[in-house]
């Protein structure tokens, strides 16, 4: 029972990257554009620990309008120099799902990517393994069966 469990625990974290990793691309696709506005760029925490010097996080805050009138919140982040983020405050592009608007981003985040890519093969490959049943399971249970 152990075993099932651990399955279909692993096939549901599968499926939930994999649906991450479809969902800034499919937003380039289905989404719908706006206009919106940057409203912050702050600089988190310090220097991040990578071979590559000079690069830290920054979060990035966003805002845009629906037709009727409702303002919707965003937030995304970036990697930039110490100096700046390489994006700044003022109009931007914004996708979001009609149905439901939280569902957004900066259009320029909605590219498909390699990190996309990667998020999405990874979730399929764990799906698949698990689906899969192994040659050592199907003699294990005939073994038991026999005893029994």
């Amino acid at each position: 029972m152990k075993k099932v469990a651990t399955k279909v625990f692993l096939i549901f974290i599968g499926i939930g990257l994999s649906l991450y990793g479809m969902m800034m691309p499919l937003l380039s696709v289905v989404g719908e554009k706006t206009q919106g506005t940057i409203t912050v760029v702050r600089r988190e925490g310090g220097e991040r620990a990578e071979a590559i010097p000079n690069r830290y996080s920054y979060s990035v805050g966003y805002k845009f309008s629906l037709d009727d009138g409702t303002v919707v919140y965003g937030n995304t982040k970036v990697i930039g120099n110490a100096y700046n983020a390489g994006i700044s405050k003022g109009q931007a592009s914004i996708r979001y799902l009609k149905i439901l608007p939280y569902v957004n981003a900066l259009e320029a985040d909605t590219t498909l990517s390699v990190e996309h890519v990667i998020l999405i093969a990874v979730g399929v490959f764990i799906v698949v393994i698990n689906l899969r049943s192994r040659p050592g399971d199907n003699r294990l249970r005939q073994r038991s069966e026999r005893i029994k």
